[in-house]
């Protein structure tokens, strides 16, 4: 059975993150796709919390080639404020996938909503105010 990864902050394809060279043999790009959760802004990431509002969340998928050794790896990273869980996800291309996907778990009442679907869009606004 194929497994599918949705990520949506310092994971992400076109995100500078040096932890991904440990994992990018076992990973291949899937595409664009959505999950209804609304981003919150937690410093030097995002944390998306599951929600049925009809906020979107953009991110990326890719196939988990090796998911015992990624999720290893990629489940140290993420920490205790992040439980790792399947959900669906809405490819940009059309069709849906169940993909894990890392879910913010603390409490979020004293966090900034990101009003962009899009982390790395936010990040590039951010830094030119």
């Amino acid at each position: 059975m194929t497994t599918f990864l949705f990520v949506y902050g310092t994971l992400r394809k076109n995100f500078d993150l040096k932890l991904k060279n440990r994992v990018a043999n076992e990973l291949e790009y899937v595409g664009q796709a959505k999950i209804g959760a609304t981003l919150y802004d937690i410093g030097r990431y995002p944390g998306a919390v599951k929600d049925r509002s009809g906020r979107e969340v953009i991110g990326d998928v890719f196939q988990v080639n090796d998911p015992g050794a990624v999720f290893k790896v990629l489940d140290k990273y993420e920490g205790e404020e992040f439980v790792r869980r399947k959900g669906k996800v809405r490819m940009r291309k059309g069709g849906e996938l169940n993909a894990w996907i890392y879910w913010y778990d603390p409490d979020v009442s004293d966090k900034t909503p990101i009003r962009h679907k899009d982390y790395l869009n936010y990040l590039k606004n951010k830094s030119i105010h």
